[in-house]
């Protein structure tokens, strides 16, 4: 797996380089990340699942696997955190997401290095089916303790048109009814989605941030070991106490692995939580995921 992982580094290390050496103008990265959102990821989402010959059955392991494995590192993250004392309230909700978002463009990338082609569409489909839940999570969570009230609907307006679960909706469709695109439109949106994973990683890598100033080591420590330790290692047991087939099993602990998303800082800072230590959340998980990673493939094993 580490063949799979070094590229991906290379790339999220590319994409430090130009954001530290300022080579490009400062609105290229924001463009960047619009394009990769909103048509490159959408592409690369659709293309995969729609190719993926699943059953019903498959949707309900996958969610089982890593929606319960979520929810319980999730408890364990508000029961700490009950008892955690001077810890202010915008790193309490930066935690909660840290323990639980996964970086995208980071598994998809990965997953389609290392995986056969079902196993990393079935990445993809764990990425679409946790990822409205988590959007959730982490709106609560920054609502309660920046003392800002949460606009349901909106939030409910904002899942409905997020492209990336249209794109994923749409591909189950065509997977479960047969049907396909004409080959030339086909092959038009994979090479777009192709694109994603190159311009999503520079993107990841352009948002890494390294300095010590207003560094919280415990909230870093305990966030990082629940997200990249504690979270698979509870995928795994689910699976093995569920029964979930070894295919589902492989792609949960590769989901729930993946280190925090970087989307997150977005949220911290618009929502007001602790943005500085949810860079360094990403960061820190990031550069760890080389070692963790590969870690998930012993325990679905």
């Amino acid at each position: 797996m580490l063949g799979s992982i070094i590229p991906v580094f290379l790339l999220i290390m590319l994409g430090v380089a130009i954001r530290q050496s300022r080579w490009m103008p400062d609105d290229f990265f924001p463009s960047v990340e619009k394009f990769s959102y909103f048509i490159a990821f959408p592409a690369l989402l659709f293309t995969g699942i729609a190719r993926l010959d699943f059953h019903g059955r498959m949707v309900g392991e996958l969610a089982l696997a890593t929606l319960l494995p979520t929810f319980i590192v999730v408890g364990l993250a508000l029961l700490v955190l009950l008892f955690w004392r001077g810890l202010p309230d915008p790193s309490r909700s930066s935690v909660v997401q840290g323990a639980m978002r996964p970086n995208s463009y980071f598994g998809i990338a990965v997953s389609a290095l290392f995986f056969p082609p079902q196993t990393a569409a079935l990445v993809m489909l764990a990425l679409a089916l946790c990822l409205p839940v988590v959007n959730v999570v982490s709106i609560l969570a920054l609502s309660w303790w920046s003392g800002s009230k949460a606009n349901l609907a909106k939030v409910a307006k904002t899942l409905a048109t997020n492209p990336i679960i249209l794109a994923t909706l749409t591909g189950m469709i065509f997977s479960l009814g047969g049907l396909a695109l004409p080959a030339p439109l086909m092959n038009t949106l994979d090479i777009i989605g192709k694109s994603a994973l190159a311009l999503g990683l520079i993107s990841v890598g352009s948002g890494l941030v390294f300095s010590l100033e207003g560094l919280r080591p415990a909230a870093l420590a305990f966030t990082s070991v629940l997200k990249l330790l504690v979270l698979p290692f509870v995928a795994a047991r689910v699976c093995v106490m569920f029964g979930v087939s070894e295919p589902v099993t492989l792609a949960a602990c590769f989901y729930c692995a993946l280190p925090t998303a970087p989307n997150a800082y977005i949220m911290a800072r618009q929502l007001g939580g602790d943005a500085r230590l949810m860079a360094s959340l990403i960061t820190l998980q990031t550069l760890l995921a080389a070692v963790t990673i590969p870690l998930s493939r012993m325990l679905s094993t």
